[in-house]
């Protein structure tokens, strides 16, 4: 299930959202670059260790929620945080878009059907308020340390990683190298 998924995200989010958050071309038996072998074993891992240590637990804490609350009001609670998940989703994908095609026309990057890219971009930064409302909720910083492996498709085909086109944002993570010792970004 953690393949398929996986699998889903990464085509849906190449066909809606024209991003690749992840490419394992180069890895052993994948498939379309969205996953592969070794990590579809590491998910069938983690499904065993969910099913059997963190599942009996939240079980168990639900069964305790059960005699807590009423049946209505959970029910509420699911779907209120459903609605949310649902906005939240919607409203990242907004951002995503708003903010690769600012990157593409602010670069001035070979992508595909530029001159629709610079429509959209001056139909959505042409008006002031909105404008001001993208900068500031998704700003590249704020995009960047979102989504720090962010790619851009070019016209060729190939794809281009958006935060070495602003190497003066820092990620949120850290990378090690294979004594444990920090690598500095």
């Amino acid at each position: 299930m953690g393949s398929i998924t996986e699998y889903l995200v990464s085509f849906f989010g190449e066909i809606i959202l024209n991003v690749k958050w992840w490419d394992y071309s180069n890895r052993f038996l994948n498939i379309n670059g969205r996953i592969c072998l070794m990590y579809s074993i590491f998910w069938g891992l983690l499904g065993l260790y969910l099913v059997k240590s963190i599942n009996p637990k939240i079980d168990k804490f639900i069964n305790w929620i059960k005699t807590k609350f009423s049946f209505v009001f959970l029910k509420v609670v699911t779907y209120l945080t459903m609605i949310f998940l649902l906005i939240d989703c919607i409203l990242s994908a907004y951002a995503i878009s708003v903010f690769l095609i600012r990157v593409a026309v602010v670069n001035n990057l070979p992508v595909e059907n530029p001159e629709a890219v610079r429509e959209a971009y001056y139909r959505i930064y042409g008006d002031e308020e909105k404008a001001n409302f993208i900068y500031k909720y998704w700003d590249t910083d704020t995009m960047l340390l979102t989504y720090p492996n962010l790619t851009i498709t070019l016209k060729d085909g190939s794809s281009k990683r958006i935060k070495n086109l602003y190497p003066g944002c820092k990620v949120y993570y850290y990378k090690f190298d294979k004594n444990l010792k920090r690598i500095i970004q």
